[in-house]
């Protein structure tokens, strides 16, 4: 029910916009430079959305590698990929982070708008959409999943409605979903959630009214799931794409290797925030009534999944959260909403205009992209890769010579090799669903002198490392003649086998051996 009346007067924003410029003002200047630098990740879509623009048509054999090279390949990100390499190509990587920033606070104002149409107090509805942001902050970055979240947002709107949508929406949903990002099989089983719910809530309800209308409910979500399941076969790649992505989970090596897809470390201080939303979750559950079953089922799915992947906290806040604030709804209206600061907030959210205040910040945006994200002839934006975060300099150098070899690097930089070298192929990249887990094992063993390492590097004819300054690896090959260093600074050590790589000069050893804390993936 939509409690919100259409804005009554002022030019003055409306909630959702005001939060949406908040947040867009915030996000570059907290956020821009980690969004690009935290992991090697942004640069590998850049190169590979190059490649789809250059060949107009997606990867269907591998050109990066000399591990699997031509092997069959399946992008399940590709449409993503595309949008970031254009926002590179125009702004380049403040580009990136403006259209990260705006596809983020877009999430979190649609957050807020549905929540309020849904009749939710304001003050609640902004509270709610403040712990939705600190949930998903750790995974604020320039990477083909934020495209996901306002479609998540979007399909539980859809679920909570009245009158379920009739089937062209999903099936539009689902088919624009499955050619940005694989979550679109989270969106699968959230449907799952919800039918399993109005299940439940059918075989335990006493009123035969409610009865048959949770199993009206439920029989109506069964077509749609399966026309989710059928439009996600609208994509390049057929069905070979849903198929990879469910492959994707269930490969164990990956799970256990790859850092985003462990269970949670509540010792870290960046899970903090899922741990008290754990307690506080338990609390509710505790003394107030239970909520409805569909809520309880997707709320016990998505702790589930949070608790196995930590990648999946972001799920859990981005459904979980504003469901338990529709159930908490009428509990804080008697308490809490009826207060006079409540009442006045609620007054003054029910005034405002959107779309101009929108319009004029996505312009805003759009000019500091242009600018390369400086103001004034001040950099907000950093402009390229961190040289700290990747082997900038000894990349420049190692093109600059022509050096040529079969590379093992950093896990971390194997995306910025495949952008800033792309004549160099790599042993591996951060597509680790290609790549599979037993090669991802192989590079942690080798890089961490793993029982038989050195034959890893014979067998795969390694005779070019690019790895961490004092690293265990890179100082243990340091030591051994056959290995010349080529390059070094403070970031990365260039090694080859001798007589075994064309181009660059050799640097003494004694320049290579700069401390630096230790980086293992």
């Amino acid at each position: 029910m939509n409690v919100i009346s259409k804005p009554r007067s002022g030019f003055h924003p409306s909630l959702p916009a005001f939060l949406f410029l908040i947040w867009a003002l915030l996000i570059p200047l907290f956020e821009g430079e980690s969004m690009v630098n935290a992991d090697g990740d942004p640069s590998r879509h850049i190169r590979h959305g190059e490649t789809i623009l250059a060949q107009k048509d997606v990867i269907r054999n591998d050109p990066f590698s000399f591990t699997k090279p031509g092997a069959p390949y399946v992008g399940f990100e590709y449409g993503s990929q595309i949008l970031l390499t254009v926002a590179h190509e125009l702004g380049g990587t403040p580009g990136m982070v403006v259209l990260a920033t705006i596809v983020i606070a877009a999430t979190l104002a649609l957050l807020l708008w549905w929540l309020l149409r849904k009749g939710v107090d304001p003050l609640l509805a902004v509270l709610t959409t403040l712990v939705v942001a600190i949930l998903t902050n750790i995974h604020w970055l320039a990477r083909p999943h934020i495209f996901s979240w306002p479609l998540t947002i979007a399909l539980v709107a859809m679920l909570e409605s009245d009158r379920l949508p009739r089937w062209p929406w999903w099936a539009a949903m689902f088919a624009f979903w499955v050619n940005l990002h694989g979550a679109f099989v989270f969106g699968w089983l959230l449907i799952g959630m919800y039918l399993a719910g109005h299940i439940a809530e059918w075989w335990w309800n006493d009123d035969p009214i409610a009865k048959a209308a949770e199993w009206a409910r439920a029989r109506a979500l069964v077509p749609i799931l399966a026309i989710a399941v059928l439009a996600s076969l609208v994509n390049p790649y057929g069905w070979h794409l849903p198929q990879h992505v469910v492959r994707f989970f269930g490969d164990p090596w990956l799970r256990r290797l790859t850092q985003e897809f462990l269970s949670p470390d509540f010792h870290s201080h960046d899970l903090y925030p899922f741990l008290f939303a754990l307690l506080g979750v338990m609390v509710l559950l505790a003394v107030r009534p239970r909520p409805r079953w569909t809520h309880l089922m997707v709320l016990l799915g998505s702790v589930g999944m949070a608790l196995i992947s930590q990648r999946n906290i972001v799920q859990f806040g981005l459904i979980a959260v504003p469901l338990i604030a529709l159930d908490q709804d009428a509990y804080w209206k008697k308490r809490i909403g009826s207060s006079s600061f409540a009442t006045n907030f609620g007054a003054a959210a029910r005034t405002g205009i959107t779309w101009p205040w929108v319009t004029a910040t996505v312009a805003l945006l759009f000019a500091l992209a242009g600018a390369r994200g400086q103001v004034a002839g001040r950099e907000v934006i950093p402009d390229g890769f961190s040289p700290v975060r990747f082997p900038v300099a000894a990349v420049s150098a190692a093109r600059s010579s022509q050096v040529q070899g079969r590379i093992f690097n950093e896990f971390i930089w194997s995306g910025y090799i495949l952008y800033a070298w792309p004549e160099m192929k790599v042993f591996i990249d951060g597509g680790s669903d290609f790549y599979g887990g037993e090669l991802l094992r192989t590079h942690r063993d080798i890089i961490n002198l793993q029982p038989g390492w050195r034959d890893s590097l014979d067998a795969y004819r390694i005779n070019l490392t690019l790895t961490a300054t004092g690293r265990a690896l890179t100082e243990e090959l340091l030591r051994e003649p056959e290995w010349v260093p080529r390059f070094c600074d403070s970031t990365a050590v260039l090694l080859s086998r001798n007589g075994a790589v064309t181009g660059a000069d050799s640097v003494p050893r004694s320049n290579c051996h700069t401390v630096r804390q230790k980086t293992d993936h």
